[in-house]
């Protein structure tokens, strides 16, 4: 697995916790050879951080993609926001991870990183194990929020007054278990992938 991540103590201790769940952590801090041992290693798992000082992790994410990179991409950042969030999973990543992070749930992502399968959903309905279904409204306005759509473009696509695509949208955040919209962007994607 490799990391990148321009703050060493968040290098150490990604590199602490991985390590003693039983996984083999590179850490890298310079984007260049980053880059170049992804490509060399071929890592099982990629960590790699949105916020960096010379060029957006996403510019990273991209010029793996590009380079035919495989590994399941998670990103970590301290400075998210819906738009990045899903800018990062439309652009291949697997998962997206707001800092700070306990070890118990970077270690479970990365897991579920590596177990789950690596193609592209081609599925529009939105299914989350364990939580209530949601309607076929509420799926509208889910397929619409991780396109990136806006409240106002989403109530004017769908026919509804911004105030009711609210309501819909902190119904579908209750339902799916999600921290904030960032948070239900991710899982929305994921449930997509399986």
């Amino acid at each position: 697995m490799l990391a990148l991540d321009d703050e060493p103590a968040v290098c150490q201790a990604v590199s602490a916790v991985l390590s003693r769940a039983g996984f083999e952590v590179d850490c890298c801090s310079d984007p260049l050879s980053f880059v170049e041992a992804s490509i060399k290693k071929a890592p099982a798992c990629i960590l790699l951080d949105v916020v960096l000082p010379e060029v957006s992790g996403l510019d990273i994410l991209g010029e793996l993609c590009s380079k035919g990179c495989r590994a399941p991409v998670l990103m970590i950042s301290g400075e998210s926001n819906v738009a990045t969030a899903v800018q990062a999973l439309k652009n291949g990543a697997t998962d997206f991870i707001e800092k700070p992070f306990r070890g118990s749930e970077l270690v479970s992502r990365v897991t579920a990183a590596l177990d789950a399968p690596r193609q592209k959903a081609t599925r529009a309905i939105f299914h989350f194990p364990s939580r209530p279904p949601l309607t076929l409204r509420e799926q509208d306005v889910l397929a619409e929020l991780i396109g990136g759509q806006s409240t106002k473009e989403i109530a004017t696509r769908l026919c509804l007054s911004p105030r009711t695509v609210e309501s819909y949208r902190a119904n579908i955040i209750r339902k799916v278990g999600a921290r904030n919209p960032a948070d239900l962007v991710r899982l929305a994607i994921i449930a997509l992938r399986r």
